[in-house]
């Protein structure tokens, strides 16, 4: 690896920065607890980021960039941490997106993910989803999920990834963890010979696209776990991002696909700790699938969710606005700070208004 850029790496690691953004023109930018932090270092030229890209990206990917102008891969600092590395054409220039990915997994005490999650991925089959915004740490709650199946269960575990980001080591469990590109040349391609690679869970990077989605679901359907992310906001609209990509004549079908499959939906925003501002915490709106959701689902009324999960605490299922009052009443964040992550601010505030926080 060029030398500059580790020196670069290393600090962000130093910093405890979540990613680095380098430009032609300006010194690096590094996000710490969810904020831009521009140093003070000489500007960035062109040559110098065409030299980070010739030494960290493998060939293949020299080849996309040449069609695409924007690739992803991953790179690893020794002694530092791994990367998932965004390149891309910003004006004309090259500019990079380094997000550090941690050479130590996390687990579910760190992440602190809840029971409720914890048990339904315990599932032998269905469908599990996470969702959020880029950066709300979607990645990081399923890799701490898969190190707890890896602790304790004898199953086998095949990711699809883009690219690989956490790197597991066969514990019970015994991974198959596959790059696009290098590995393969499709998520849908790859979700078709996975079904041949006799796996217990399959993790898909990201659904994307139609033909993913339907494999996905049939692949839950046929007997395997499979654990997937998608960016939608709330777990309500994440059901309609998935019925929303099909043609009308076959939505009914994957509606009761879906309602039979689904095991659950996670979504979940990263929140400035009150007690040290550069920590984050996850704030997790839960969906668990029963009976009534199954309905919901079934007669496209999946925009009642959201009311649903406002009175489905008693089931462990909670709401983002309910999971934003918890952070509060605990002191773990300032109530200043849950409004911008609330997806209907007002009846937060009624909760707040209730429990006599402001």
């Amino acid at each position: 690896m060029d030398e500059q850029l580790a020196e670069i790496l290393a600090l962000c690691k130093k910093m405890d920065a979540s990613d680095v953004h380098l430009r032609v023109g300006l010194p690096p930018a590094f996000r710490v607890g969810g904020r831009i932090h521009i140093t003070s270092g000489l500007p960035l030229t062109n040559e110098m980021l065409k030299k980070f890209f010739e030494k960290t990206a493998p060939p293949v990917t020299h080849k996309l960039f040449e069609s695409q102008k924007d690739v992803d891969y991953s790179v690893s600092l020794p002694g530092v941490s791994r990367f998932r590395v965004n390149c891309f054409l910003q004006k004309a220039n090259l500019a990079f997106v380094f997000r550090q990915i941690p050479f130590t997994l996390p687990t579910i005490e760190t992440v602190k993910v809840p029971k409720i999650v914890v048990d339904a991925v315990q599932r032998q089959s269905g469908l599990l989803l996470f969702c959020g915004p880029t950066g709300s740490g979607k990645s990081t709650t399923i890799a701490a999920l898969l190190q707890f199946i890896n602790l304790h269960y004898q199953v086998r575990i095949v990711t699809l990834e883009d690219p690989i980001e956490f790197l597991f080591r066969d514990e019970k469990a015994e991974f198959l963890q596959r790059e696009l590109r290098r590995d393969f040349t499709s998520f849908p391609e790859a979700l078709r010979g996975t079904l041949r690679q006799d796996p217990d869970i399959i993790m898909v990077g990201e659904m994307r696209e139609v033909d993913t989605i339907e494999l996905a679901l049939t692949a839950a359907e046929t007997g395997h776990l499979v654990i997937s992310t998608l960016h939608a906001r709330s777990t309500s609209s994440a059901v309609s991002r998935i019925l929303g990509v099909f043609p009308a004549d076959a939505r009914e079908f994957v509606r009761d696909q879906l309602a039979a499959v689904l095991v659950g939906i996670v979504a979940q925003a990263l929140i400035p700790s009150k007690k040290d501002p550069k920590q984050r915490l996850a704030a997790r709106e839960i969906l668990i699938n029963n009976p009534a959701i199954s309905n919901l689902i079934r007669n496209e009324k999946h925009e009642q969710i959201s009311t649903f999960l406002e009175t489905g605490t008693d089931t462990g299922m909670i709401s983002m606005n309910g999971a934003l009052e918890d952070l509060v009443l605990r002191g773990l964040i300032d109530s200043s700070q849950a409004f911008p992550y609330s997806p209907d601010p007002e009846a937060l505030l009624a909760r707040f208004e209730r429990k006599g926080i402001l």
